[in-house]
């Protein structure tokens, strides 16, 4: 089982919950103990939306913004130390994996759904805001994609060391616009931007660090109102993409990639 960054605003207090009490941990894998005879003994990973599949919305294909859905760790108790619970059409089998590589499988599956909303260009010049978890998995997934992905990082963050295996180049937040001003095309900044830090503060250093039309890709779930430039973002005319859970495609696709080992 994993916490992300959203379990832990829960438990600070910075995100309101939605549910008391609230078992957290929504990065699942286990073996199906009961339920479906089919899939009875077999390690699998849930995705964590668990919708009515029969609303307009979820007809529609919007199934993970179904008004009456629940969500694993979120609204619906996660995991406990043993086992959780869940939807059986919310499984997928993922034999053949080490059940803690499973646990990857959700939050990969996040990120390519971002890819998908708003994909990237060839030759982009990216950068992702944050040293935790799910940014080191986002610059392994850029650079297998063939982009050079710079890390922006917390200076005195201990976790520098794991982004630079990955990233083409760690660059500290307080550098970040002397940076751009020299080692970015036309000293304008990024294509794209991937704030993943969970900090509502990082909003206003996207905006800064991308390039005038660029993309920011914003993950963070913070629960807290996030303050940033919007001038800025206008006079800069930035597009802002949310992107949240991924999907049924975005599951099977992330266990293919693990499988891979890609």
């Amino acid at each position: 089982m994993g916490i992300c960054s959203t379990g832990k605003a829960f438990y600070v207090g910075t995100h309101p919950l939605f549910k008391k009490p609230l078992v957290l941990g929504h990065e699942a894998a286990g073996e199906v103990i009961e339920g479906s005879s089919r899939l009875k003994g077999r390690l699998v990973v849930p995705e964590i939306n668990f919708p009515c599949l029969r609303c307009e919305t979820c007809r529609e294909g919007l199934y993970t913004h179904c008004l009456d859905k629940k969500t694993l760790g979120i609204d619906f108790d996660g995991l406990s130390p043993n086992f959780f619970a869940a939807s059986v059409e919310a499984l997928h089998v993922t034999e053949g994996l080490d059940p803690v590589v499973a646990t990857e499988v959700e939050p990969l599956a996040a990120l390519l759904n971002a890819l998908r909303q708003a994909p990237l260009r060839a030759g982009d010049s990216v950068a992702v805001i944050d040293t935790g978890n799910l940014a080191v998995m986002l610059l392994q997934l850029l650079a297998h994609l063939g982009f050079e992905p710079v890390a922006v990082a917390r200076r005195g963050s201990p976790k520098v060391k794991f982004v630079e295996r990955y990233a083409a180049e760690v660059v500290f937040a307080d550098e970040l616009r002397g940076y751009l001003s020299k080692r970015t095309r036309g000293g304008l900044g990024f294509d794209a931007v991937f704030e993943v830090s969970g900090d509502p503060s990082a909003l206003e250093l996207a905006v800064e660090a991308v390039r005038p039309r660029g993309l920011v890709h914003l993950k963070s779930t913070p629960g807290s109102p996030a303050t940033f430039n919007s001038t800025a973002a206008v006079v800069k005319e930035v597009r802002i993409v949310g992107t949240r859970c991924g999907t049924f495609r975005e599951f099977r696709e992330a266990i293919e990639l693990l499988r891979r080992g890609s």
